[in-house]
């Protein structure tokens, strides 16, 4: 198990076939990386993690992941905790 900062770090291996893959239009380097952004949008959108998990998982920050999210129309969740770690997330810039 591999640590980043703090929090260790889980690899997950993904079996996807080659002829499914050489069909999507990436290169190889970016294949991995859209991967797992596009799982972070789909856990947010499922409800599954709050912006800032989702924003973790895919090694963006707050606002690039609202980005991602808002290009696939996914509309944002916004509750209490989402407000709280809004709060959380400003706070360490003052």
């Amino acid at each position: 198990m591999a640590q980043k900062g703090n929090s260790p770090l889980v690899n997950i291996t993904l079996d996807v076939d080659d002829h499914v893959l050489a069909s999507l239009p990436l290169g190889p380097g970016e294949r991995e990386r859209h991967i797992q952004i596009e799982l972070a949008c789909r856990f947010y959108a499922n409800g599954w993690l709050s912006l800032e998990r989702a924003a973790q998982m895919a090694t963006l920050d707050h606002y690039a992941l609202g980005v991602a999210v808002a290009d696939r129309g996914i509309p944002r969740q916004y509750g209490l905790t989402e407000a709280t770690e809004d709060v959380a997330h400003a706070c360490r810039y003052e």
